[in-house]
């Protein structure tokens, strides 16, 4: 099963560097906040631009070991690019559901770290 954030993980990806994964844990809070109103407008307008929107924290989110968040942003991602046809609604509310999770996680892991 995917965890909301694997440290191990990261930390493997990274090359054992904690100071570097403690930099990106606080650049996927604070660099470029995920903004919900921003994807659903783009989802209304642009749906390639939203793909991208997705793209961006679908990258953070496996740099860091956000498990769940990665797998769900590539879901939606497919989706928004036309690689997929299955529920735009409920895969947008499960990323949205998802990234909240990953943020508390991240958030709670900066304070150990």
């Amino acid at each position: 099963m995917l965890e909301v954030l694997n440290l191990e993980q990261a930390l493997g990806f990274l090359g054992g560097e904690k100071d570097l994964l403690a930099e990106l844990l606080k650049a996927f809070v604070n660099s470029r906040p995920f903004a919900e109103e921003t994807l659903i407008q783009l989802e209304k307008e642009n749906k390639l631009e939203a793909a991208k929107y997705i793209h961006y924290y679908k990258g953070a989110a496996r740099q860091i070991g956000a498990e769940r968040l990665a797998q769900i942003g590539q879901a939606l991602e497919d989706e928004l690019r036309g690689r997929t046809e299955t529920d735009l609604d409920l895969l947008t509310q499960s990323f949205l559901t998802t990234y909240s999770e990953a943020l508390a996680a991240v958030k709670d892991a900066l304070e150990i770290l």
